[in-house]
């Protein structure tokens, strides 16, 4: 998790010895029990060896540093994301699932077809029935088949026809329509607005991105560029897969219907989902995205565990859980490392086997 840390590499610096344990006990504590913590229900701790009016000091500066909020005058403190961001970077070595869920676990692996479809839908079941939380996966494959060239042609004053070139040799082609009138000049225009994307990376340029909001955008109808936009996300890289949505009704977290509904929507849209595992750090084989951290802003209330596993023909896949800030990362980490683990393992068996 070093690129995790190197995001936040401040949280808990400035913090004592003492700050640092009650701020781990109220992240255990909030966990467990779903409420906010008081003094009190600390003071039954026995690394901390201190009054309930030290706790409530402590605390008091804890929220003056940002890594607790209090929701009420009268209710305990609830952790924030600078909170979250410090537990995971200080969490000890996590412990292995026990025996008897990995036992469970491989022998599911040793029912299912030798079939890469499956066994994606497997993993990802799988992972969302132990950590209670949504589960999503990037098949391994076509994301090193990487878009290199795009062509833009006039069809008609209101129609483009979009030609794009892929590394492996794969050529696709798109239609796409605008209600104003277009001229030659803004096609070639808009070629070169894509190109520009290609050079600084797809995945700044998501369907849901504002329209004209970069040097040679301007002056491009907003519903063309949306049009190609989505046209180019749906046709990128490989199968995203999704199991456990119903889980994120259990999460206090998502009563609040605006939050329930960024995540829906995000788990309801393969590029959204396409541009949340691309967080998976290039060469780490796991990463932990919390709250802003995330690129997408609607998931600003979330955390993500995400691990890389290498599958067919050693291509790159990535496996990982979606849930709210408020999880047992040291569990869902382990769960998210050892499914990935088979994942990997069942899927590079099934290409030779």
């Amino acid at each position: 998790m070093s690129d995790d840390k190197s995001r936040a590499k401040t949280a808990g610096e400035e913090l004592t010895e003492r700050q640092r344990c009650i701020l781990s006990a109220i992240v255990r504590e909030h966990v467990a029990t779903k409420r906010p913590v008081g003094s009190k229900a600390l003071a039954h701790c026995e690394e901390l060896s201190v009054s309930s009016a030290t706790i409530r000091n402590e605390m008091a500066e804890l929220e003056r540093l940002g890594y607790l909020s209090q929701p009420h005058t009268s209710a305990g403190r609830v952790p924030g994301e600078k909170a979250y961001r410090f537990h995971v970077n200080h969490l000890a070595a996590h412990e292995k699932l026990p025996i008897d869920k990995l036992s469970w676990i491989h022998s599911q692996y040793r029912r299912v077809e030798r079939d890469a479809d499956k066994i994606l839908r497997l993993s990802t079941k799988l992972l969302a029935d132990i950590v209670k939380h949504p589960a999503v996966a990037l098949e391994p494959g076509r994301e090193a088949d990487q878009l290199m060239d795009v062509e833009a042609r006039p069809v008609s004053a209101h129609t483009v026809r979009v030609l794009c070139t892929y590394s492996a040799g794969r050529r696709q082609e798109f239609v796409v329509r605008s209600a104003e009138s277009i001229t030659v000049e803004q096609v070639e225009q808009l070629g070169r607005a894509i190109r520009h994307r290609l050079s600084t990376g797809l995945s700044t340029w998501a369907p849901d991105s504002p329209a004209g909001g970069t040097v040679g955008e301007a002056g491009i109808p907003a519903d063309l560029l949306r049009a190609v936009r989505q046209q180019l996300w749906a046709g990128a890289g490989s199968r995203v897969y999704v199991e456990g949505t119903a889980y994120i009704l259990d999460a206090p977290e998502f009563q609040d219907l605006s939050h329930l509904q960024a995540v829906v929507e995000t788990l309801g849209e393969q590029p959204a989902l396409r541009e949340l595992l691309s967080m998976a750090a290039e060469g780490a084989e796991l990463s932990v995205i919390i709250g802003s951290e995330h690129a997408i802003p609607r998931l600003e209330q979330c955390s993500s565990v995400l691990s890389t596993f290498v599958g067919r023909s050693d291509l790159r896949g990535i496996l990982g859980v979606l849930g709210p800030m408020r999880m047992a990362y040291d569990e869902v980490i382990s769960a998210v490392e050892c499914v990935a683990q088979q994942a990997g393992a069942v899927l590079s068996g099934a290409e030779t086997g």
